[in-house]
């Protein structure tokens, strides 16, 4: 017989050729979704086990068949054993199953190679084929992880096993008179039925390998590896159903990384990050040494959530002391960052009137929200402060830096002293710029006291936090005291972070009864005009923070910025302090533009306020 008759002529071996190929298609298929099923964690081990051993059952069975069929037809018979071998072959690249599993496969296999050269079984060329067989059952298992993930490796796997197994029949076997063409056929089919598998097989791996991924980023939060609040929500709903059903505890604890703007302001948004990580941490430590029963999660920003099951609050009461302590002592770092923390919790019970786990984290966040207002680092359970670490910032540990803001236009005159916030630092005997800024009105106006006692400069501006410009006991606070202060001529008021206009309105409405200036300090930089332009009729001024451009701008542009608030300023008949000044051009710039009041280094750095 010609090469050509046995292409051309007998078009029937085309047709088997598809139908082998959707056969095979459907078992791949099939396969696979047993796999799945037997992987899936919510299914009993009886039930995973039962697909298990189906799954090693199929395959033998399939090829039992075609190898009945193969012997049973008296034409084309090579097609069914090429199936039969086929589907007894692809098992063996699947990495999910154990080696008991594997085992199994390759008794099959062995069992079913053994049959098809049985006629020739002593001969030399059977002898090589089993040593091939043996060979590439241990390599298979031994770099299974490689071969899965490799298509090419996968395709050379089947390949060589194929050759192994055709190229050494007898002659004649499973009723099958084996001339080279039908040989060249089997090996050619089962070639395309290879490409298609290891395709299929590797394009469902990338798949499965990508939901577990989308899984993962939907349930676990990316940066701290603790649950997300869509993943938490899911499991305290049914925690909560399952309280209320048992008649059970559960607790919910809400915490809350205190003052953590500052830290990101102070220390870079990376910083804040490796914080973030190092409090999941701490707190999964702490939680894992107590031996109790959590679910922990991160639901938004530096807020965290911590469940305990079948607890009470007294119960959780010493983990959760011991939570506060942890994070309290510990020192997270990022580069040469050395950032220290604390954080506020609110604790509640289910209650049997709860409608739903709203209900019970609502109490929760109120129970933190009252840890905050008592002073940070503290435990609220139910309306009660417990324990209470607050940071009273001693006025012995905290002082004013002042700088001096001077008048341009009347030779240089000091006009004002903006007082920075400086904290000591015991371990190296020197003053730093604290971690956090938001300390209590009590002390800040302890500070002025001394800043006027120390200085012939009466005339202050203060830095205020969002919080701390935002709450009206604040405001009525200094504004008191600048009434019955008569040695303060005149206080400013420079904020960094806006509210809204609303807030904005009230607050510098109290503010403007006692003569206190507003100014909105760092704009063109962290407060655009966009984000200020309707407050600007409620303040008395703007600062401009040179220092905060220098590195993103090219002298041209920040010039044009300087230009631009230098106008609005004069547009809205608002001071306007141009900040960062470190050079007599600078200074000149300065003046060609009209702008009255500079600070910088130019004229002083800051430091301990001075009676000369």
């Amino acid at each position: 017989m010609t090469f050509g008759s046995v292409f051309v002529s007998n078009h029937e071996w085309f047709l088997q050729i598809m139908f082998s190929f959707f056969f095979v298609a459907g078992f791949d298929a099939y396969y696979q979704h047993m796999a799945t099923r037997a992987l899936n964690s919510d299914r009993s081990v009886r039930s995973a086990w039962l697909i298990r051993v189906f799954s090693i059952i199929l395959p033998l069975l399939i090829a039992s068949i075609m190898a009945f069929g193969g012997v049973a037809v008296t034409g084309n018979a090579g097609i069914y054993h090429t199936v039969g071998f086929f589907v007894l072959l692809v098992p063996l690249i699947d990495e999910g199953i154990n080696n008991w599993e594997y085992g199994a496969r390759c008794v099959s296999l062995t069992a079913f190679w053994l049959l098809y050269h049985w006629p020739n079984r002593t001969s030399g060329r059977a002898l090589v084929s089993y040593a091939v067989l043996l060979l590439m059952f241990y390599l298979v298992r031994r770099f299974r992880q490689q071969i899965r993930v490799n298509i090419f490796l996968s395709y050379a796997v089947m390949l060589i096993l194929t050759a192994a197994f055709w190229c050494t029949l007898a002659p004649q076997t499973m009723g099958m008179h084996l001339p080279w063409f039908i040989v060249l056929r089997a090996f050619v089919t089962i070639s395309f039925l290879n490409i298609y598998t290891t395709w299929y097989w590797q394009h469902q791996m990338q798949e499965r390998t990508e939901q577990a991924a989308m899984l993962k980023l939907a349930r676990y939060d990316e940066l701290t590896n603790a649950k997300t609040y869509a993943a938490y929500k899911d499991e305290m709903t049914a925690l909560f159903t399952q309280a209320q059903t048992a008649k059970t505890p559960l607790t919910m604890v809400s915490l809350d990384v205190d003052h953590f703007r500052q830290v990101n302001e102070q220390y870079g948004h990376l910083a804040g990050n490796a914080v973030l990580i190092g409090v999941a941490n701490t707190l999964t430590q702490v939680l894992d040494a107590a031996g109790q029963t959590y679910h922990l999660s991160r639901t938004g920003g530096e807020e965290f959530n911590i469940a305990f099951p079948g607890a009470a609050p007294i119960d959780v009461h010493t983990v959760i002391s011991d939570c506060l302590t942890g994070v309290r002592n510990a020192t997270y770092t990022y580069q040469d960052v050395a950032a220290h923390v604390t954080m506020s919790m609110g604790v509640t019970e289910v209650q049997p009137d709860d409608k739903n786990i709203d209900y019970t984290y609502k109490r929760a966040d109120d129970n933190l929200y009252l840890s905050k207002r008592a002073g940070c680092d503290t435990v609220t359970v139910d309306g009660q402060t417990q324990q209470v670490h607050a940071q009273t910032a001693d006025v012995v540990s905290y002082t004013f830096f002042a700088q001096s803001i001077v008048d341009i236009t009347d030779a240089d005159r000091h006009y004002r002293s903006e007082l920075l916030l400086r904290m000591f630092d015991h371990g190296y005997l020197r003053w730093v710029v604290p971690q956090r800024f938001d300390i209590s009105v009590d002390t800040q106006i302890e500070l002025l006291q001394q800043v006027l006692q120390n200085t012939r400069v009466k005339r202050l501006a203060i830095n205020m936090t969002l919080a701390q410009f935002t709450d009206v006991t604040v405001a009525m606070a200094i504004t008191d005291f600048v009434r019955n202060t008569p040695d303060l001529t005149a206080l400013t008021v420079e904020i960094t972070d806006v509210p809204d206009i609303m807030i904005t309105r009230q607050i510098t409405a109290i503010y403007r009864v006692a003569g206190v200036r507003i100014d909105i300090d760092d704009v063109g930089s962290d407060n655009s005009y966009e984000l200020v332009a309707h407050l600007l009729p409620y303040v008395d001024g703007v600062k401009f923070a040179m220092q905060n451009l220098r590195k993103t701008n090219t002298p041209a542009q920040l010039q044009k910025r300087i230009e631009f608030w230098a106008d609005v300023a004069q547009r809205q008949q608002l001071d306007f302090v141009l900040e960062g000044v470190e050079t007599s051009a600078e200074v000149d710039f300065a003046r060609s533009l009209g702008i009255k009041y500079i600070q910088g280094y130019y004229f002083s750095k800051p430091a301990l306020p001075q009676l000369n």
